[in-house]
């Protein structure tokens, strides 16, 4: 199959595609949902370079992982003064500053005046499946309520929360039951309402409708897990007034509001954390990704009082808070702050958004453009309709690929395009990567890309 794509593209692939083909032989395909034959040797900054020694600008960050840029001297600095002492050794059973010292920044910069505690993990995924036990723990009910075409991880707790999956898939592997409830989408949503026409219509309409889900259930819910933004939905944002009320209606039923930002924290939508951007103060915040700056780090900061509910030791994992990733953790909200990381995402962002929608009026494929900050979603639909073109939009990543972007999709019907630059990406590079996908756009347009490159995608 590999060989064949040398037909649709006069990139240099020769080393990647060995790559490619040791990975079929030895990894499942359960592990991924593919692209192009991009292998990743080198990064700096917001240059990726592969195996054939071809050069990209990075507008994915790994999902959203690399906010401050690929191995920034600070973190690498962190990190390797830790490793000099001690790689790390279980809290378990005995003691560590760095995770203290990370706990201690997270309560202090996190939402909320009232006491707080942390805990850690390795991946979002186990960072919501902390915030499930707590909030079971805390309550002593089990119901959970999440949002569909959510993105919670691939833990078991964490999917069972996930909206975006197919239900005949979880239950192949038997994941736990979640009651879902519709994500206001202003742009399409099953209630038919224009939500930027008309947001408080839309928030009203879906609030009910959660309400009466809460007043059917046998048990009341232990918590709401939502995400501000939901991110591989397609960069959903809700109407300004949704999360407070929603915050609001949990508490009216004694509810907890589990607020999961694992792809939009960490100062990637304009502020450091994106329910900043609806006054909300959550009971627990998952955060994750971009917060270890390139090392796996997760964190559960939480109202000490849930958090204390958690009988030991249902939050242990042997190298829990570990002191390299904290370090690394502690370097890189350092440099968020220092570098005014939000204030430039916002900034910039808006830039971008304006430029996004200004190209929307030259191409009739671009239905939507939605974002806060470097998180941009483009929302590519069959013109005139609002049916969505996942094709085309792989398309698009395919020769933005070609021409030297790192660009790919997401959304739950896998057609937005994800703009998710690092956010302190030079802005020569910005503006040069906003030019590929333009051009890769009339490429496209003009039938300059083949649909035979399709059988090469898995994609979301």
């Amino acid at each position: 199959m590999w060989e064949k794509i040398k037909k649709y593209t006069n990139k240099k692939l020769d080393a990647n595609l060995e790559i490619v083909k040791q990975e079929k032989l030895y990894i499942p395909q359960a592990c991924a949902l593919k692209y192009y034959p991009l292998a990743i040797t080198e990064a700096s900054g917001s240059i990726v370079k592969d195996a054939d020694g071809n050069e990209f600008i990075d507008f994915l960050t790994s999902a959203a992982v690399y906010n401050i840029g690929h191995r920034h001297p600070k973190v690498v600095a962190a990190a390797k003064k830790q490793m000099d002492k001690v790689l790390n050794y279980t809290i378990a059973y005995f003691y560590e500053k760095p995770p203290i010292e990370l706990a201690k920044k997270l309560v202090e910069i996190t939402p909320g005046k009232f006491s707080k505690k942390v805990t850690f993990g390795f991946s979002g995924s186990d960072g919501v499946d902390s915030a499930i036990k707590a909030a079971r723990a805390y309550t002593g009910r089990k119901p959970i309520i999440a949002f569909k075409h959510s993105y919670h991880g691939m833990t078991y707790g964490a999917l069972s929360a996930t909206g975006i999956v197919d239900p005949n898939i979880k239950k192949q592997v038997g994941v736990n039951e979640v009651e879902y409830v519709e994500f206001p989408d202003p742009y399409r949503n099953s209630f038919g309402i224009d939500g930027y026409e008309h947001p408080e219509k839309l928030t009203k309409t879906i609030l009910e409708s959660i309400e009466q889900k809460i007043v059917n259930l046998k048990e009341k819910p232990a918590c709401i897990i939502v995400e501000p933004i939901q991110g591989d939905a397609g960069a959903i944002i809700p109407p300004q007034n949704f999360l407070k009320e929603l915050k609001e209606l949990a508490e009216a039923f004694d509810i907890l509001y589990v607020d999961e930002e694992v792809q939009v924290g960490t100062g990637r939508t304009g502020k450091l954390w994106a329910t900043e951007l609806f006054n909300v103060e959550p009971d627990m915040l998952v955060t994750a990704k971009a917060i270890g700056g390139g090392f796996p780090i997760s964190t559960l900061v939480g109202r000490s009082e849930i958090m204390d509910s958690v009988p030991q030791p249902l939050f242990v994992f042997t190298h829990i808070g570990h002191a390299v990733n904290s370090e690394a953790a502690i370097a890189t909200l350092n440099v968020v702050e220092d570098e005014k990381l939000p204030e430039r995402a916002s900034n910039l962002g808006n830039k971008v958004l304006a430029q996004f929608i200004n190209m929307q009026k030259r191409y009739p494929l671009i239905g939507d453009v939605r974002g806060k900050g470097f998180l941009i979603g483009i929302d590519i639909v069959k013109p005139g309709t609002k049916d969505p073109d996942k094709a085309t939009a792989q398309k698009i990543c395919w020769r933005a690929w070609e021409k030297g972007l790192i660009l790919i999709t997401f959304g739950k019907h896998g057609n937005v395009l994800r703009i998710a630059p690092p956010l302190n990406i030079p802005t020569d590079q910005l503006r040069h990567g906003i030019s590929i996908i333009e051009e890769a756009i009339k490429d496209v347009v003009g039938n300059k890309v083949p649909d035979n490159i399709l059988e090469f995608f898995t994609g979301w």
